[in-house]
């Protein structure tokens, strides 16, 4: 079993950007002015040139040639380096763009490839943001069904009522955030990615609703709490990875960006209408790569790997970050793809008690053994 952090990220030559108290001035300072105003859009773009700034002076060329092409001929090397004739590989969430661009690069050279949690390599910046955003609101539906059916739910009524209860507590502290115990500001951003941590797996969902209960009665703690533990931040206010930094560079250099002012509000008003909950605050992202020191006019495309082995490609119904449409989407393009559905909640499905998908999995990449049909865990 060989694992890689890929070129930018951990013990890797990591992209490197700002210092801890630098890190959380840019993630959780609010932000002067109405969403979207011009007066937001400038302060936004202000913070984002600095901060590609910082990694640029900190990161140097590296930053440069972090994009997912060349992490595949890192990968590689890597099956050079071991001898395998053939690369065989799991990968989870961004690991399955990783993987099945390695097959797109190498189709020759695949060997049993298990892509979990896909993304589709065809899906432009802002369908990405439309997909993820309904996938979230989706995932904050199910919660609250989960949590209205049982007894200690800080919601009550319909799952339509909670829902609109959310966006209200969403739009109180874009208007007036609140103070936690360490002096940070709460605001809408912060929020929204405290709601989202928790969204990634059921067995989190009844923290989700003691950290709203909180938040309710005005309280931001265990708001901040999540929040810290979605962007690596410590108890110490260290950051225990560069996960932040290498997201960013990484996405920048995979995806074209247009931060035209109207271009922007267009997409902002998509995502509100696609996911009136948590799209609103979905928007204006195009800011932080338009004003990345190295610019690329990436074109998102299908891969079909034509001549590859078959390829594994497991998708989610219920998974919020990437969405079971974008594992439909990725099994189709690929020549040799096949779909292996799981029918529940959270992201990926493999090694998350689920014997049918585990079996499945394992019987591929021991035995090499496709099934007949998508076995419908």
């Amino acid at each position: 079993m060989v694992g890689f952090d890929p070129r930018g990220v951990g013990r890797s030559s990591a992209v490197t950007c700002l210092e801890p108290a630098e890190m959380d001035a840019f993630l959780y300072d609010l932000v002067p002015g109405e969403r979207g105003s011009d007066e937001w859009i400038a302060e936004v773009t202000d913070a984002n040139r600095a901060f590609g700034q910082a990694c640029s002076d900190q990161t140097g060329d590296l930053l440069g040639n972090v994009d997912t092409v060349s992490a595949a001929r890192d990968l590689d090397l890597l099956r050079s380096i071991l001898g395998d004739d053939e690369l065989n590989f799991l990968g989870y969430s961004y690991g399955t763009l990783l993987g099945a661009t390695y097959a797109g690069l190498y189709p020759d050279r695949v060997g049993r490839l298990v892509l979990d949690g896909a993304i589709d390599p065809a899906a432009s910046n802002q369908e990405v943001n439309i997909a993820q955003s309904i996938g979230f609101e989706d995932a904050l539906a199910a919660y609250l069904a989960d949590c209205l059916a049982g007894d200690a739910c800080p919601f009550s009524g319909s799952v339509d009522s909670a829902m609109a209860e959310v966006a209200r507590l969403l739009a109180s502290v874009e208007q007036t955030p609140i103070r936690a115990g360490d002096g940070r500001m709460l605001g809408a951003n912060a929020l929204v990615t405290a709601i989202i941590y928790p969204l990634y797996t059921p067995d989190t969902w009844p923290y989700l609703s003691d950290m709203f209960e909180s938040v309710m009665f005005g309280q931001a703690d265990t708001a901040f709490l999540f929040a810290d533990l979605y962007n690596g931040r410590t108890e110490d206010g260290a950051y225990e990875d560069n996960s932040t930094e290498a997201f960013r560079a990484v996405q920048c250099l995979d995806y074209s960006y247009d931060d035209d002012p109207a271009a922007m509000r267009t997409a902002a008003d998509e995502l509100a209408a696609a996911a009136p909950v948590i799209g609103p605050y979905f928007g204006y992202g195009e800011v932080g790569c338009a004003q990345w020191p190295y610019l690329t006019e990436v074109e998102r495309a299908p891969i079909a790997a034509p001549g590859a082995p078959p390829i594994m490609v497991i998708g989610t119904t219920g998974d919020p970050a990437t969405p079971y449409h974008w594992a439909v989407s990725l099994a189709e393009q690929l020549d040799s793809g096949f779909l292996v559905t799981y029918d529940g909640e959270g992201h990926t499905a493999y090694r998350k008690s689920n014997a049918c998908i585990d079996d499945t999995v394992e019987a591929f990449l021991v035995d090499g053994e496709v099934p007949a049909s998508d076995p419908g865990c």
